[in-house]
């Protein structure tokens, strides 16, 4: 339309509501997008620190065969960490040396309990520090099972069982 001659003005650019709805619209996005994101990083944070628990198990089990010297891991529950050291004799070590550097577990995950199983006895230990042992013939297991129970705040859960007999290991999805 025209008034006076001149052409009808375009508009240019978008209204103050305009913009406020589209900014709430990223916003909910972004607020659903970022708790799926941080979700996802401590699911994955969690995987990995028991698949690296669960190497450090299989790892200590071969370097007592490798090298004719007990091994052991030792979960520290206050500090969440999981060492591993070697003995300074084949059997009965008196003292031992850290071999790698503790494996940590990351926000939001925990070993909840280490569980043994000798002769029919078990033990549950969910505090101070336990020390699962590796002798180098692999016919003295101090234990018929052991079962390391490790969660995270997003309620999931792993079991490592570390079987007697064979000192084999395995991962299980849920804590039993």
């Amino acid at each position: 339309m025209r008034r006076n001659g001149q052409p009808a003005m375009r508009r240019k650019g978008f209204t103050l509501v305009e913009l406020c709805i589209v900014i709430a619209i990223i916003g909910i996005g972004a607020m659903l997008a970022g708790s799926s994101v941080l979700q996802w990083i401590r699911h994955n944070e969690s995987v990995g620190f028991h698949r690296e628990l669960f190497s450090r198990v299989e790892e200590t089990r071969t370097m007592a065969f490798s090298s004719r010297r007990q091994h052991r891991l030792v979960v520290d529950f206050s500090a969440r960490t999981v060492a591993v050291e070697r003995g300074n004799a084949g059997a009965n070590s008196t003292s031992w040396t850290a071999v790698k550097s503790p494996v940590s577990a990351p926000f939001g995950a925990v070993i909840d309990n280490v569980v043994t199983t000798q002769g029919g006895a078990t033990t549950a230990s969910t505090s101070g520090t336990v020390a699962i042992t590796f002798n180098p013939a692999g016919d003295t297991f101090p234990s018929d099972l052991v079962r390391f129970c490790i969660s995270n705040t997003l309620g999931e859960q792993w079991t490592i069982r570390v079987f007697g007999w064979t000192t084999r290991a395995r991962l299980e999805n849920g804590c039993s």
